[in-house]
């Protein structure tokens, strides 16, 4: 009997970006995680974990970079219309103070030091977000016997489920649409490249968040008790 043949897959656009070019592998790779994501997971090869962790660190730091550069022209903003509001507000009005240490905060000599450090460091913190997320997700994997095809699986999954990341850019909600969109790549990517069910995927991503929830519940619980306890005893 002829033995069969498995052939690797053949690569995402970004893992094929030496021959489509830098920015139209980025931007298929995009377009497909985004609309097609069951058809970038199915492409994607388990030894391309240096290219998948470039595309997610590429894609989370300049998007988050541009949110916020944003951010920082907003605020500019924003210290022109508290200057303005505080031509309004009486000077003994109990808001005063609030806004003048607003005022005073913007026009301090190391707020623009603050707000460059952050920025610098942007690359650092995606990357130890990225392998992070993907250590936890492979974790719960392997705890409920979901980890079918070793890490470099679920790092791909979580690599490329960063896409939706370019909302970041987006001031306000955009890093909040962002973040749920992830999630739910995450899980579509667990389920394509470990070859697992729908629900042994969603139980892989979203058991941190539940197990976060409850330790965050059951703290703020006991905080509350506490706090009752020695309002009580004075």
């Amino acid at each position: 009997m002829q033995a069969e043949l498995i052939t690797e897959p053949a690569g995402t656009p970004w893992e094929r970006r030496d021959e489509l070019g830098l920015l139209s592998g980025w931007l298929q790779t995009m377009r497909q995680a985004l609309l097609e994501p069951v058809k970038l997971f199915s492409s994607a090869r388990l030894d391309r974990g240096s290219a998948q962790l470039g595309f997610a660190v590429l894609t989370t730091s300049v998007f988050s970079a541009i949110g916020q550069l944003l951010g920082l022209l907003f605020s500019g903003n924003d210290q022109a219309w508290t200057q303005q509001l505080m031509q309004y507000v009486p000077a003994d009005s109990p808001f005063m103070p609030y806004l003048r240490s607003q005022l005073d905060a913007g026009r301090h000599p190391h707020s623009l030091l603050r707000t460059l450090l952050p920025l610098l460091a942007t690359p650092l913190v995606s990357l130890v977000f990225i392998y992070l997320n993907a250590a936890v997700t492979h974790l719960v994997a392997l705890l409920i016997g979901q980890s079918k095809r070793g890490f470099p699986a679920t790092f791909a999954a979580c690599a490329y489920a960063c896409a939706p990341l370019a909302l970041c850019a987006v001031p306000a909600c955009g890093a909040v649409i962002g973040a749920l969109w992830l999630i739910v790549l995450t899980g579509v990517g667990m389920k394509v490249t470990h070859k697992i069910t729908s629900g042994g995927a969603a139980a892989s991503v979203l058991m941190p968040y539940v197990l976060c929830c409850c330790v965050g519940g059951l703290a703020s619980i006991a905080l509350a008790s506490t706090l009752a306890k020695m309002l009580g005893a004075q």
